[in-house]
């Protein structure tokens, strides 16, 4: 009867200790459903946090047999190249809510922000609005250069591994030479905070 309270209480303290630490990003990502990552199997992820945790290259042949690679992974970040084309960052805000975004790059680099509660469900954020091209200007900007960002926008958004923010830049990759010049200098990211 005594073992039975022991083990009764030391199972009790282990649930207590996990619900402590929150969840971490290793275990968000293994537990994803397919249709957040459908290059990649769950095996696939498994592998991945198995190589990363264990200093090895997290390389994985996806389901277009073509690498995939997770290149950072914290408790509350992840980086994933998907292909050479198109990456994945995600970012545990809060025990409850994630922030992901998906980036392509072809031919600049062009995100979707999206985020999600614990069971993967869409939550509709201010913050996954891409921003509109006058916000990446300064108020100094002529209708010219305007022009010219106006015609191509493209937007990488950017999430980091220290902090929670999001930066949003406007891309010019397409743009000729002349039209940045003209263009460039009235630009700016923008950071917003994460909560």
């Amino acid at each position: 009867m005594k073992r039975r309270l022991i083990g009764i209480m030391v199972l009790a303290l282990h649930i207590a200790c996990a619900n402590a630490q929150g969840r971490l990003m290793r275990d968000v990502f293994a537990e994803a459903p397919d249709s957040i990552f459908p290059l990649m199997t769950r095996n696939n992820r498994l592998d991945c946090i198995d190589f990363a945790e264990n200093g090895m290259a997290a390389r994985v042949r996806n389901k277009l047999d073509d690498w995939t690679e997770l290149k950072m992974l914290t408790a509350d970040y992840l980086l994933l190249q998907v292909s050479d084309r198109s990456t994945i960052q995600m970012k545990l805000l809060t025990d409850s809510t994630l922030c992901l975004v998906r980036t392509y790059n072809g031919p600049a680099e062009d995100s979707q922000v999206f985020f999600y509660d614990n069971d993967w469900h869409s939550i509709a954020r201010d913050e996954a609005r891409r921003p509109s091209v006058e916000e990446f200007t300064t108020g100094e900007a002529d209708d010219e250069a305007l022009d010219y960002l106006k015609a191509l926008p493209l937007m990488k958004a950017t999430l980091y591994p220290d902090n929670r923010t999001l930066t949003w830049e406007l891309q010019t990759k397409e743009l000729t030479e002349e039209q940045k010049k003209a263009a460039e200098r009235y630009l700016q990211p923008i950071t917003i905070n994460l909560k």
